[in-house]
C-alpha cells in the first residue's frame, strides 16, 4: 500500500500520533531533508513518536519512512497523474485512453511487487506442486481469473476445479483433506464464500494460498500462505476494477508460471502429449 495512504488510514493511533502523520503528508517533499528532530519539533511531538508511529505502518524507522515515501513520490510520477480508480474521463479520446491504461497497469504490477513476498510465491508454488487437486474459491468479477488459471493448471496436467456457483464451491471444500489445495481470491477480503468454505477447508486440514490486498490478509488471518497485492485501488468509489484486476492477473500468472518451472519436464511432456487431443483441426 502507498504509505501515504496508509499514513491517511492508519487505526488505532494516539492523537498525538494522528498529529504526526498528518504533519508528514503536509510536508510533501521537505520530509527527505528532515531529520528525526526536526519532524518531531516541527510537528509538535518527539522522536519516540516519531519511531513508534513507523512501527504502527510496519516500517522499521524514519529511514525507512522517507525510503517509502520517496517510492510513493517516483510511483505517482511514472504513472503520469493516472486515477487508479477513474483512469479515463469524458471526451477522452482512443490515444490518451491507451496511454492512461499503460500507466496504471505499469503502476498496479509496481506496486504489487512491492508488496508480493517472493518466498511465500514460492511456498505457494511447493504446495500447488505436491497437492492431488488445486480447489478455485473466489466470486464476481474474480471468477474469469480464476477459471483461466485453473485451465492453465489442467493444460499442464495437474487437477484443478473452480466452480462458479457458491454451492459447488462449498461441497467442494466439503469434499476436500489435506492433500488439496485451496486457492482464494479476495480483493477486499469480504466474500460471501470465503467466509463459508474457510471454516470447512480448515476443519478439513486443507492448506490455503490467500491472493488478495493485505486488507484481506488481516481479515482473514490463520492462512497458509499469503499473496499480496497493491491496494491503490478503492473498493467503492471507482469505475471498476482495473487495477485490482491486473494485479490478481499478474500473481495467478506468476504463481502458475512457478509451479511449471519447479516441474518442468513432467509439465511439458504432459502439453506434448496433450496436443493430438487439443490443437485445431487441420493444424
Amino acid at each position: 500500500m502507498d504509505v501515504r495512504r496508509r499514513l491517511r488510514e492508519a487505526k488505532g493511533l494516539t492523537p498525538t500520533e494522528s498529529q504526526l502523520a498528518s504533519a508528514v503528508l503536509a510536508m510533501g517533499e521537505r520530509i527527505q531533508t528532515t531529520s528525526i528532530k526536526e519532524l518531531a519539533a516541527a510537528s509538535a511531538t518527539s522522536i519516540a513518536t516519531v519511531h513508534r508511529l513507523c512501527k504502527k505502518l510496519g516500517l522499521e524507522g524514519f529511514k525507512e519512512l522517507k525510503v517509502e515515501l520517496a517510492r510513493a513520490t517516483a510511483r505517482r510520477e511514472d504513472a503520469e497523474g493516472v486515477d487508479f480508480d477513474f483512469p479515463f474521463d469524458e471526451g477522452w479520446g482512443p490515444e490518451r485512453v491507451c496511454g492512461g491504461l499503460k500507466s496504471l497497469y505499469a503502476g498496479a504490477i509496481e506496486e504489487t511487487l512491492e508488496v508480493l513476498d517472493l518466498a511465500e510465491l514460492g511456498r505457494a508454488a511447493d504446495l500447488l506442486r505436491e497437492a492431488s487437486v488445486v480447489d478455485l474459491y473466489t466470486q464476481s468479477h474474480n471468477l474469469y481469473p480464476a477459471q483461466m488459471f485453473t485451465d492453465r493448471l489442467l493444460s499442464a496436467g495437474r487437477a484443478a476445479t473452480c466452480h462458479e456457483s457458491q454451492e459447488r464451491q462449498v461441497r467442494s471444500a466439503l469434499t476436500s483433506d489435506g492433500t488439496h489445495v485451496a486457492v482464494a481470491i479476495t480483493y477486499s477480503g469480504v466474500n460471501e464464500i470465503l467466509a463459508q468454505v474457510l471454516p470447512l477447508l480448515a476443519a478439513r486440514s486443507t492448506p490455503v494460498v490467500l491472493i488478495g490486498a493485505p486488507m484481506a490478509r488481516d481479515r482473514n488471518p490463520g492462512l497458509d500462505v499469503y499473496l499480496m497485492v497493491g491496494d491503490s485501488e478503492s473498493t467503492l468509489h471507482r469505475i471498476t476494477q482495473f487495477a485490482s484486476h491486473i494485479s490478481v492477473q499478474f500473481v495467478l500468472d506468476a504463481l502458475y508460471s512457478c509451479v511449471v518451472a519447479g516441474d518442468y519436464e513432467r509439465s511439458m511432456a504432459f502439453i506434448r502429449d496433450s496436443l493430438p487431443y487439443t490443437r485445431k483441426p487441420g493444424l
